[in-house]
């Protein structure tokens, strides 16, 4: 096996060559890192009398360093109803997780510009802008577009820039992949790229791309769930329409590896890249990190709570082949945490499905037995059990950054929800 570090190298410069090379078709100018101070927040004036104070409970006078009180968090963050103005499901946009949107309360311009990364893909569009007041630096517009695409798969398919002629304007490129056009091997048998390029949709085909997507995710939420449905309800309803919808495919893309037996994986994996937004497209047939992350967009959008989590630990056999042969060579497991009424309940829609296909190759006729539906922590051991809880993390989607750190904490899942 070659060298992790190399690969990671390459794939950073490859990720990299990415954005320079859409940023230059923008601009010609390069960023310049150390031009973009850290935000400096401005002073707020009120013409408010001090010496009066609203009757409010008094946390709400609890301020952070980026000036926003628990109540302006609060609002800020809030997902309306989707079903507030009529009986059918519409979408809320910019819609984050609170898990999520909670480490950036000291900066929210990092989550304002993310839900402005949000709105303009939705849009289909190429370009945006936001105002003076949220400027962010390099680093801080790497974390809101993180969290942009750890909150919304159609934004986990774009690439978001910026340049140095114009920091408030920003710049989308839809479905970005690397094509090998001229390639050989090596004497060892290494892949050797002689020349590479990038595809792009254009507007046209970026708008079909959105609007595909978020019309299945429609049918899906309007075929299956109410208004009058409880949060939990919701949730099962949800989850049985995707083990029944959705197929298991195998991890194969760069996003599930980290090391490769030979340069040639490698740079095959990453020409074969897809996302999420085209396995739901073309096949309706995605990966277990994918399976996860879809299941809690759907929610996030029910305003639901919702998390992606990520432990090592023992998978335990299921007896059936082609779970335990999937699950039972990873020391690594990626799921969902369900929390309803200050509950949290473990939920595995990888597990769910790969049974359901098992016990539809023995009758045509049967339902999701939802036996990984609403686990307790103790049931949840019963098939994979967790090195240590205090390794539970919140799950990154991106393979070469570190996953949320203990700050995170997941909640315990103590009892398991009664169908």
């Amino acid at each position: 096996m070659n060298t992790a570090k190399r690969f990671v190298t390459r794939l950073t410069a490859v990720t990299l060559a990415v954005g320079v090379c859409f940023l230059s078709s923008c601009t010609p100018k390069k960023i310049d890192i150390e031009e973009y101070p850290g935000f400096e927040p401005t002073e707020e004036t009120s013409t408010e009398n001090p010496d009066v104070k609203e009757d409010i409970p008094n946390e709400d006078y609890v301020e952070y360093p980026g000036g926003m009180t628990d109540k302006e968090f609060a609002d800020f963050i809030a997902i309306p109803d989707p079903f507030e103005e009529t009986d059918k499901f519409h979408f809320c946009y910019k819609a984050i997780p609170e898990y999520y949107a909670r480490q950036y309360r000291e900066k929210p311009q990092i989550i304002y510009v993310a839900k402005e990364m949000m709105e303009a893909v939705y849009n289909g569009q190429m370009e945006f802008d936001i105002p003076p007041e949220n400027e962010l630096n390099w680093e801080e517009n790497s974390l809101a577009e993180s969290l942009a695409k750890m909150s919304c798969p159609l934004v986990e398919s774009c690439s978001i820039g910026y340049s140095e002629d114009d920091p408030l304007k920003y710049y989308v490129t839809y479905c970005s992949k690397v094509v090998i056009t001229d390639s050989a091997y090596d004497s060892e048998g290494n892949l050797v790229v002689e020349n590479m390029s990038y595809s792009n949709l254009d507007e046209d085909e970026a708008i079909k791309y959105v609007n595909d997507f978020s019309d299945y995710i429609s049918s899906l939420i309007d075929r299956n769930v109410s208004a009058e449905d409880s949060d939990m309800e919701k949730a099962a309803k949800i989850y049985s329409a995707l083990t029944k919808e959705i197929s298991y495919r195998e991890r194969r893309d760069v996003e599930d590896k980290q090391f490769y037996d030979s340069e040639a994986d490698f740079w095959e994996s990453l020409a074969e890249q897809t996302f999420l937004v085209e396995d739901i497209i073309n096949d309706k047939a995605t990966t277990q990190p994918r399976l996860a992350l879809l299941y809690q967009y759907i929610l996030t959008q029910l305003n639901i709570e919702c998390m992606t989590v990520s432990s090592s630990g023992a998978y335990h056999s299921q007896d059936i082949e082609k779970l335990d042969k999937e699950m039972g060579t990873r020391g690594r497991n990626i799921w969902n945490v369900v929390v309803v009424d200050g509950k949290a309940y473990n939920c595995d829609l990888a597990y769910e499905i790969l049974t359901y296909e098992y016990d539809k190759s023995m009758s045509a006729g049967v339902e999701p037995q939802m036996k990984y539906f609403g686990m307790s922590d103790s049931t949840r051991s019963q098939s994979f059990t967790v090195s240590d809880r205090s390794s539970i993390y919140y799950y990154n989607p991106n393979p070469w950054e570190e996953e949320s750190g203990p700050k995170n904490m997941v909640p315990e899942c103590v009892s398991d929800y009664k169908h």
